[in-house]
């Protein structure tokens, strides 16, 4: 089975997709510093590591959607 089959983008509007996920990443890293702020202030944060998780889970989700974009 092709990558293009199961990762495909049926918009012609690409660019916007891969601006959006450029700034999704931004967003994830953003909140990880976050999280890794909070929990270095207050330990063992259930918000801060929410923070983190979340933010790992943003930029995993749009680097693939980056790279099978780009296939």
């Amino acid at each position: 089975m092709q990558l293009e089959s199961i990762f495909s983008l049926t918009s012609s509007d690409t660019p916007f997709y891969l601006f959006l996920s450029i700034v999704s990443i931004a967003i994830g890293l953003c909140l990880i510093i976050f999280g890794l702020v909070k929990q270095k202030n207050h330990k063992k944060s259930t918000l801060a590591t929410c923070c983190i998780v979340l933010g790992f889970l943003v930029i995993i989700t749009h680097a693939i959607q980056i790279v099978a974009g780009t296939i």
